[in-house]
């Protein structure tokens, strides 16, 4: 009873494989991404980007997200162009760390890079000009800034 259920079972697993590998021509590929009913897939085959010598919100830090103006983030040739100033307003010298996440829908990190301006003078200002090597299209870039005493 089970042999008979078991060829019943697979004789209908044959047919509907056989239906979904028909060739459905070149229009059925341009309506919606939809291949024979099967949703197309998109997967990047490029590895997700970390380069930060440090761990973001480790050491003696004060978030600065509110010390960067002029922030730039464009696609280019080469991948993704992060550009921005920050502006120094405290007593003393700082450096900051400067963490650029691009990310792929709500929360997907494809790239995490820390970039870093030193030795910004008090009331003074130094830019940054960061190319991340990621091709993949439709990213946002996400900031992270820290501020740290000059030197930390």
């Amino acid at each position: 009873m089970h042999n008979a259920w078991r060829v019943s079972l697979l004789a209908a697993s044959v047919m509907v494989f056989a239906a979904c590998s028909e060739s459905g021509g070149e229009s059925d590929k341009a309506a919606g991404n939809l291949i024979n009913g099967i949703a197309e897939i998109s997967v990047s085959t490029i590895p997700d980007i970390y380069d930060a010598a440090h761990t973001p919100a480790s050491g003696v830090f004060e978030g600065a997200l509110l010390d960067i103006s002029d922030h730039t983030c464009a696609q280019v040739a080469d991948g993704w162009r992060v550009t921005g100033t920050a502006t120094n307003p405290t007593g003393s010298s700082v450096d900051y760390r400067i963490y650029i996440s691009l990310l792929n829908g709500v929360s997907t990190t494809r790239a995490l890079v820390e970039t870093q301006v030193l030795n910004v003078a008090s009331g003074g200002a130094g830019d940054f000009d960061t190319v991340i090597a990621m091709p993949d299209d439709d990213l946002r870039c996400v900031l992270r800034v820290e501020r740290h005493s000059q030197g930390v």
